[in-house]
């Protein structure tokens, strides 16, 4: 390109553009010719920015790479590289890739103009361009850049205060993690274990398998409505009333039923919709007979050798429904064996990609198949079903899987 801007003398009007100029930038000018570097230089200067010159691209690329710039304002036809290849080199550049470029053109032609912007342009400047068009256009360059340096700044904080959180959400799953029972033989004869992944690093369900007294062994599982920190918080506090020395004190008795009526009471539907369902055990240690009342939960899984599998539930509202509600106490004796399954929903209400859901069929099938698997190996095996279902390793809601095996 020959033709060059005519900027020996400024047009009328100009002083007034200069007042309305925002605070200094650092402007990069990228031009073969010294003389229009010059001229160029002396224009944007008026404007109040800093001015960083380079002869081609490849000498810009190696300014911004050092210094950075908030605009670029570089000729077409230069030698080593030119500009639209400028354009290129920065827009693939995970630092640089967001600073504005002008290219400035001798005519205004729309091949050109479709060309640069192909390539990365974001403005044009023709060589004949006012002194009004050039503040205008370098003005509306340094907005843009000013506007995405504020939202990565607005990105950086929030991912920090993202990080933040997560670390904060790590440490409440731990605690909450930490009120699970231990893996093992929870009381002679009986095994335990269990696998729990929450959705979000945090989840609302909760289960327990607590020695009441010598006689009985206390099984629940719970699950808040929602996710995050709220519900986790809920779900702890209502741990806390599972206890032996609660349970001795209100429920002398152990009747599920009874257990379920008064958390209906204590725990009315919230103006926020907040509510949980629950299933309760009590398993009579010296016979094995359990008895069991649930409020809105899935019916617990029981699988027998050479026996079809059973649930252990009943449809009833969740908690909070209905204050009147009337909860029942069924029984189910268990024998050497046996083996139970309590889970949350999230476990089953899984989608492959072709929006098929596993379902309780896929789940119930799953504990079936591993009925004489080792205990821990054979929960692994059934949430893997479930991930391979939906072919991916994370879930939509909590994930709650505990196993109990009847020894002798």
């Amino acid at each position: 390109m020959t033709e060059r801007i005519n900027l020996m003398t400024e047009e009328p009007g100009f002083e007034k553009a200069i007042s309305g100029s925002s605070s200094p930038s650092t402007i990069l000018l990228v031009d073969d010719e010294k003389l229009a570097r010059m001229v160029t230089r002396r224009r944007l200067e008026r404007l109040g920015h800093k001015i960083i010159e380079a002869e081609d691209g490849k000498q810009a690329m190696a300014i911004l790479e050092e210094h950075g710039a908030d605009l670029i304002i570089s000729d077409w036809m230069m030698p080593e590289m030119d500009g639209p290849t400028l354009c290129e080199a920065v827009k693939a550049h995970e630092k640089l890739r967001s600073t504005p470029i002008i290219l400035m053109t001798a005519l205004d032609q729309p091949a050109q103009i479709a060309e640069g912007l192909q390539r990365g342009a974001d403005d044009f400047l023709t060589k004949s361009a006012s002194d009004q068009e050039v503040t205008a256009r370098v003005n509306a360059g340094l907005r843009t850049q000013r506007l995405i340096d504020n939202l990565e700044r607005s990105y950086e904080v929030i991912a920090q205060k993202q990080s933040e959180m997560d670390a904060e959400l790590k440490s409440a799953a731990n605690f909450v993690t930490s009120l699970f029972p231990k893996a093992g033989e929870i009381v002679p004869g009986i095994r335990l274990d269990w696998e729990f992944i929450p959705s979000l690093g945090l989840g609302g369900d909760l289960f327990q398998v607590t020695r009441w007294s010598d006689e009985y062994l206390g099984l629940a599982i719970l699950d808040m409505s929602g996710h995050g920190i709220g519900p986790a918080l809920r779900a702890v506090s209502l741990a806390l009333k599972f206890r032996a020395d609660h349970m001795a004190q209100s429920h002398p008795t152990y009747d599920p039923g009874e257990i379920i009526a008064s958390l209906n009471k204590e725990n009315p539907l919230t103006d926020e919709g907040e509510y949980f369902t629950i299933w309760v055990g009590a398993l009579h240690l010296p016979t094995r007979r359990l008895r069991y009342a649930t409020a809105g939960h899935p019916a617990v899984v029981l699988t027998r050798n050479d026996q079809p599998l059973q649930p252990i539930g009943a449809k009833t509202w969740p908690i909070g429904f209905g204050i009147e509600e009337v909860y029942q106490s069924e029984e189910v004796s268990l024998q050497s064996g046996d083996r139970l399954y309590l889970f949350s929903d999230g476990i089953y209400e899984v989608f492959s990609p072709a929006e098929e859901l596993w379902d309780r069929t896929g789940f119930e099938n799953a504990c079936q198949a591993v009925h004489t698997t080792p205990l821990k190996q054979g929960l692994q095996w059934i949430v893997q079903q479930a991930k391979d279902w939906q072919h991916q390793d994370t879930f939509f809601d909590d994930v709650a899987l505990v196993g109990l095996e009847i020894l002798s």
